[in-house]
């Protein structure tokens, strides 16, 4: 009889975790859409640029600088969207540690939260003053401490 009970208990507890896994995917795709669609959501931000300045979390803005550089090389007309996006493919194939499970979208939506770029309405990307100020703060040399 006891081994009735821990068949049934054991059967239940498969179905539950069956129906978890269920859920977690319908909402894993559902945010993919949302994401896909570019419908405004509210952003989880982990990460702020001012803390791009101090020297405990600037390890954490390293991934951007390169592409801040080449967004910078196109002034103010900015960068063409598709150009940017062929550089963090090759950078993403490059580095997949790094990026991986981030998409082209969730990545410049987080340097223009950051207030490092905007988006032009004619499908550019352009550095902001603080984007050019965040450049030459993390590419001066800093003095070595003695």
């Amino acid at each position: 009889m006891p081994v009735l009970f821990l068949t049934l208990a054991a059967f239940i507890f498969f179905v539950l975790v069956l129906i978890a896994l269920s859920v977690a995917q319908l909402a894993e795709r559902k945010e993919e859409r949302r994401l896909f669609l570019r419908i405004p959501g509210k952003p989880f931000t982990v990460i702020c640029v001012a803390q791009a300045f101090e020297e405990d979390s600037a390890i954490l803005w390293e991934t951007q600088v390169p592409a801040l550089q080449q967004i910078a090389t196109g002034g103010t007309r900015g960068l063409p969207v598709t150009k940017l996006r062929r550089f963090f493919s090759g950078t993403a194939r490059q580095y997949p540690e790094l990026y991986e499970g981030v998409y082209f979208e969730q990545w410049v939506r987080f340097l223009e939260e950051a207030e490092l770029i905007i988006i032009a309405p004619d499908e550019k990307i352009v550095i902001t003053p603080q984007g050019l100020e965040f450049l030459k703060f993390r590419l001066t040399p800093k003095p070595i401490a003695a």
